[in-house]
């Protein structure tokens, strides 16, 4: 019985620490993907194809997924999603035709930011 729950004990810590270390390499990874989009980006805006909205709790903020479009300088077309947290007050700037602005990579305009100001800073 106690092999059992040394095993239980052991298997326990592996999958946690195996948890936070992948979380550790994703968080690395979309720092560095962010960096190098802000370090060769291109100001640009971007047309709201389509929102779906996740709940935020009762926090009066919502986790959306945008899906958007933009042309690049180039006149590429480039469609892609992204995640964020948006203000409840503010859902009607985020509607499907509405325009925000984003920031993406000039090597590869995939990768791309929405400017999206945090809403938990206070605004000057």
């Amino acid at each position: 019985m106690r092999y059992l729950v040394d095993f239980v004990a052991i298997v326990f810590f592996c999958l946690l620490a195996y948890l936070i270390i992948s979380l550790l390499i994703r968080d690395a990874r979309n720092k560095k993907i962010k960096e190098n989009i802000l370090n060769d980006s291109v100001e640009s805006a971007a047309i709201i194809k389509n929102v779906q909205s996740r709940s935020g709790g009762n926090s009066g903020f919502i986790n959306v997924t945008l899906y958007v479009e933009f042309a690049t300088q180039e006149g590429k077309i480039v469609t892609g999603k992204k995640d964020a947290v948006i203000d409840a007050m503010s859902t009607y700037k985020y509607q499907p035709g509405e325009t925000v602005s984003i920031r993406y990579s000039r090597k590869e305009p995939e990768q791309f930011l929405i400017d999206i100001p945090n809403p938990l800073l206070k605004r000057k």
